[in-house]
């Protein structure tokens, strides 16, 4: 089971993944090829050189996970309500040249291919809360070009060639445990008689 720190750490092993490939796969095709994690703002400017950027542009709940409950850890504990979130991001030529672009994108639609799989051993250092049984599956998103589009004209930049991919479930504990305290067995309220 997650903590909210797995959001960051979910695009940071994706990151990280994707350098690791990086300095082999893209050798002599795009110079100086980087990857980046781009906030909001990020896109307001231009790109400084070759980077594929991440950018996660929205988190939602999954309709499919919805009212799952957690086994109790220990005897007498009460069931613990999971929330189920996917992300929704955005694989981003973020460069100055077409044919780097291009390139960039293509390259990491490849590396993904139809399901990549994240789990302890990327997510671990990230998230103190990721557990041995947890893992996420980064996978292409059924998105329309307007659809697209419409995600393009809210953000604060001119139109990239990106690619849109989804997370596909992180489960995040809950934030306040609910603990069980010993049954009630009757309760003596006094009234005053006039």
């Amino acid at each position: 089971m997650a903590s909210y720190q797995a959001v960051a750490g979910v695009l940071s092993a994706i990151k990280d993944h994707l350098e690791t490939q990086m300095s082999a796969g893209l050798a002599g095709s795009v110079a100086n090829p980087k990857v980046r994690i781009l906030g909001s703002q990020d896109l307001r400017g231009d790109p400084s050189g070759n980077e594929l950027g991440l950018y996660l542009h929205r988190i939602s709940v999954d309709p499919y996970g919805r009212n799952r409950y957690l086994r109790p850890s220990r005897p007498g504990e009460t069931h613990q309500p999971e929330l189920p979130v996917n992300l929704h991001l955005l694989i981003v030529g973020w460069s100055l040249s077409a044919a780097a672009e291009t390139t960039l994108v293509a390259w990491a639609m490849q590396q993904i291919g139809s399901a990549l799989d994240l789990d302890i051993a990327h997510l671990g250092l990230a998230d103190a809360h990721w557990g041995e049984q947890d893992r996420v599956q980064v996978l292409p998103e059924e998105m329309s070009t307007e659809d697209l589009m419409r995600v393009w004209d809210s953000l604060p930049g001119d139109y990239r060639l990106s690619s849109p991919y989804l997370v596909k479930t992180l489960r995040l504990e809950p934030a306040n445990p609910v603990s069980a305290g010993p049954a009630l067995r009757s309760i003596v309220v006094p009234v005053e008689t006039a």
